[in-house]
């Protein structure tokens, strides 16, 4: 995404007397030389003041300082310079001071997203060594880190999660307080960790980030089920970046009893169908095992499942990582190559009303016609819809 709009958005804040700057992660990628994914503003101008600018606002924490500004379609969200009041429930303050630039960053998380970036006259603005610590590669919080982490408790899981997807190693006191709070994890919103531990799932370098996780003894703290070991770290490791997050989360979990993943699930607020997927995921898992044994109408049957690939790709992995007997996943692909979609799900032979013109009433018994019919269609011992019917008369006699 290039910066054109948030650039006139600083443009009009400026024109009416206001200081504004892109600031957090957007100007550490650009440090990088990473195209930033969105952009944020911070600004002098207090919320009231933003809104009256800009045609298109909402205000989504006015209270704290936080405008979204909608701009030739795009949203920004636009800070008001800021200070924070005590925080009582790690992760809000009680309020905010309006404030100057300085003191706004002082009160945000980690050295490389406290920078300042003037587009105007092309300037970085560093008042606590962000850039310093993106050439070394380093994760450090901004002034004491214990203080940091007591402020929002999410920032543990945030050092953890830039650390894996940087490639950066995390400050020595930072780690430390991390280590040392990992337990305060617990006190934050299901929601809230389940999102986090979706980007270190899918922003790269999942097996160092779940290596962190464990090391600082906040897996326990989050996901006590999970058994961190050698297979899962492997697992992790092949993980694609951007993998799709039920995916992601089907990697991580395919150790874990069923149980305890519906558990889980439910633990980590997914949504309905994310947390289907995760667990039919796992429970399809061990039939790579058996498939080749089994008559073709079960192969056929659990070949149709919706986002196939994802079953096929899980057990990929899952073999590579572990004994790298790759013959389950192979005699599928194979099955999946040779089989059409007409002949994986073709069309019913016969329906319930062609059930209930013979004489059948409905109930538990159509389901088993039917299942046995279609047995029959995709074992290919049934094409046509006479046979099915003769089928039905020879085995169910009224």
């Amino acid at each position: 995404m290039k910066p054109d709009s948030a650039i006139e958005i600083i443009r009009q804040l400026r024109s009416k007397g206001y200081e504004a700057y892109l600031v957090g992660g957007c100007v550490r990628d650009m440090v990088m030389k990473i195209e930033p994914s969105d952009y944020d503003i911070a600004t002098s101008a207090p919320p009231a003041d933003i809104m009256k600018i800009f045609p298109h606002t909402e205000p989504i924490g006015a209270q704290f300082g936080v405008v979204l500004v909608i701009h030739r379609g795009h949203p920004f969200e636009v800070a008001t310079f800021r200070s924070d009041d005590a925080y009582v429930d790690g992760r809000r303050p009680t309020g905010v001071s309006f404030t100057n630039a300085r003191t706004d960053v002082l009160r945000r998380d980690f050295t490389i997203n406290g920078l300042l970036y003037d587009p105007i006259e092309g300037q970085v603005i560093d008042y606590v060594s962000g850039q310093a610590d993106i050439r070394d590669h380093i994760v450090r919080a901004i002034g004491d880190p214990q203080k940091r982490f007591e402020e929002d408790k999410l920032r543990l899981l945030r050092a953890i999660r830039f650390g894996a997807r940087l490639g950066y190693s995390i400050e020595p006191e930072t780690w430390a307080a991390v280590c040392r709070m990992a337990p305060e994890i617990r006190r934050v919103s299901a929601e809230r960790i389940r999102e986090e531990l979706s980007r270190i799932l899918t922003e790269g370098n999942a097996a160092i980030g779940f290596q962190l996780l464990h090391e600082s003894a906040m897996l326990p703290a989050i996901l006590p089920a999970v058994n961190w070991n050698a297979h899962l770290e492997r697992c992790l490791a092949l993980l694609p970046l951007r993998a799709k997050v039920d995916f992601a989360f089907g990697v991580l979990l395919h150790e874990v009893s069923l149980p305890n993943v519906r558990a889980l699930v439910d633990d980590l607020r997914m949504s309905g169908a994310e947390g289907q997927h995760v667990i039919s995921l796992i429970q399809g898992l061990p039939r790579f095992q058996t498939l080749a044994s089994e008559p073709d109408h079960a192969v056929k049957r659990f070949l149709r499942q919706a986002r196939f690939e994802d079953y096929i790709e899980l057990a990929r992995i899952c073999a590579t990582a572990g004994d790298g007997d790759l013959r389950g996943y192979d005699f599928v692909v194979e099955k999946r190559k040779r089989w059409s979609v007409e002949e994986i799900a073709p069309a019913p032979l016969v329906s319930g009303n062609d059930l209930i013109s013979m004489g059948f009433s409905p109930g538990p018994l159509f389901k088993e016609i039917l299942t046995r019919v279609e047995d029959e269609q995709l074992d290919g011992r049934l094409t046509t819809a006479q046979q099915a019917l003769d089928f039905i008369a020879g085995e169910y006699r009224r």
